[in-house]
């Protein structure tokens, strides 16, 4: 099956609204490292970002309207024409072949919770990499494989990383995140660590936020990482 039939498979089975949550919770925190950064968009014409494995565009749509000059990439064409039916510039593509808008360099490359789905995340960062304007950004999140839920359903024993139908096929926490950008040649600025907590819970997420910051190999779901070259 090629990856574009996969991958329209996997979001037609998605949970859509819980993965939307996530997925605009992410968005949130890689704002707020830019921010952090000094990196916010100067407005119209702005900083050009290339949100790439985009899905539906719920990501995109929170770069589109904090200023950025956004457009998207994903190799599902079910999940580009979502993103297209909300009005976001998105093209069809898989990262592993290459295939990367070659209009022009970015300020900022997003991929949010996409390496982990890669036979080969440092071939593709390597290349989100070499598509990086001079003194241009990444924005990284990956999946903490091994938190407290993951930990105590393997005592009970619930398998530790997936099946044969797991879309996951690299298993990343802190320590692996950092060996891959380290082996891509990228400093990591800055982290911001995601809760277990669904989103919709915005009380208990507050609650567990210094448990989050403290501990993230137990409690976060996905670590965002700011990196540059």
């Amino acid at each position: 099956m090629r990856a574009s039939e996969r991958y329209d498979d996997y979001w037609r089975a998605r949970d859509l609204v819980r993965s939307r949550a996530r997925s605009e919770a992410r968005a949130t925190l890689a704002l707020s490292l830019l921010r952090r950064a000094g990196i916010s968009a100067p407005g119209a014409g702005g900083r050009r970002l290339l949100d790439v494995g985009c899905g539906p565009g719920w990501a995109l749509e929170r770069f589109v309207a904090a200023g950025y000059d956004a457009s998207g990439l994903d190799v599902s064409d079910a999940a580009a024409e979502a993103a297209r039916s909300k009005g976001l510039s998105v093209e069809v593509g898989d990262i592993e072949d290459g295939a990367l808008p070659s209009e022009s360099e970015y300020d900022i490359l997003v991929a949010l919770e996409v390496l982990e789905h890669l036979t080969d995340p440092l071939g593709a960062l390597l290349r989100l990499t070499e598509a990086l304007a001079p003194g241009g950004h990444l924005v990284v999140s990956l999946p903490n494989e091994f938190h407290l839920l993951r930990r105590v359903g393997v005592l009970f024993g619930r398998p530790a990383c997936g099946g044969h139908d797991d879309p996951h096929l690299r298993y990343f926490d802190d320590r692996r995140a950092r060996r891959l950008f380290a082996a891509a040649s990228l400093r990591v600025l800055y982290r911001r660590a995601d809760g277990l907590a669904p989103p919709r819970f915005a009380f208990l997420r507050q609650l567990a936020r210094p448990a989050v910051s403290v501990f993230p190999g137990l409690f976060a779901l996905s670590n965002i990482y700011l990196l540059s070259r």
